[in-house]
């Protein structure tokens, strides 16, 4: 039977909470910041294992050390992967470099287990968590994503159900470093007298009001890189009874409250729990 003193069982608690919490940080927690500052603070605390690795003369804790560097690597691999769609090919390509690094890595060990001496390792640690703070303070001092909403000043629709593009997103990044695309939370309601263009499904039926919404087609985990821009197109839905007509699109504070007069698109910004608009 196996005996596991209590230097072991501490040993492996503190590995596997520490395991845990890095990728459960990598893969679950979305970061309002860039990317490069998510991974800068993971190789920061790695860089800590790393550190304790070196100084201990606990084998044990050496040996667990390195499996949370080496697990948290490739958690950081594979999320990097995921963020920017590099491919089935890059991914193996990456793989195989970075088991080889692993082997080279393993032929580097001392005696000891070791890499370096302990105080090069603390040396590092302070390097890398400066490194890792600089990035954060550059990150969160220039600020994020700048988005600027472009309205055509009118839509034609061909037909009911059709859609159209009613607008473009201007995305901005003014900082270095990549950060992810979170395009403000546009809506769309049709003012004005929309009487005219309702649908009915059957003959003699109540018509149906005009339904409208908007949708900003920017992808999956869309990143623009440092000083760089992307446009996005804003598509409109329109669920009404129109053939080849062209609508006027205004940008509004809110859905406006108006059911007289020409009938017209109002394109706004509205927080998360605000509904879509209304239906006229």
């Amino acid at each position: 039977m196996v005996e596991i003193d209590s230097r072991a069982l501490f040993n492996g608690a503190a590995a596997a909470i520490s395991t845990i919490a890095v990728v459960f940080f990598i893969v679950n927690v979305e970061f309002g910041y860039s990317p490069v500052s998510k991974v800068a603070l993971v190789f920061a605390f790695l860089a800590g294992v790393f550190a304790i690795t070196q100084r201990t003369t606990d084998h044990q804790l050496t040996v667990l050390g390195y499996g949370v560097i080496v697990i948290s690597v490739v958690a950081l691999f594979f999320d990097a992967v995921n963020t920017f769609d590099v491919g089935n090919t890059p991914t193996v390509i990456g793989l195989l470099v970075l088991a080889g690094i692993l082997f080279y890595l393993g032929t580097r060990l001392d005696e000891d287990s070791r890499f370096v001496t302990g105080t090069r390792a603390t040396r590092a640690l302070g390097v890398v968590a400066a490194l890792a703070a600089v990035v954060l303070v550059v990150d969160v001092a220039t600020g994020g994503l700048v988005y600027e909403l472009q309205p055509r000043n009118q839509v034609e629709y061909a037909g009911p159900e059709d859609e159209a593009v009613v607008a473009s997103v201007g995305v901005t990044n003014p900082t270095p470093l990549p950060e992810r695309v979170r395009t403000p939370n546009y809506r769309v309601c049709t003012a004005g007298n929309w009487s005219a263009h309702r649908l009915a499904s059957e003959p003699n039926e109540r018509k149906r009001s005009v339904q409208a919404r908007v949708s900003v087609r920017d992808g999956y985990d869309e990143y623009v890189f440092g000083y760089g821009r992307k446009t996005y197109p804003v598509e409109l839905y329109l669920t009404a009874d129109v053939r080849g007509e062209t609508f006027p699109v205004r940008t509004t504070s809110a859905c406006p409250d108006e059911e007289t007069g020409p009938p017209y698109i109002a394109l706004f910004e509205v927080p998360e729990d605000r509904p879509y608009g209304r239906p006229v």
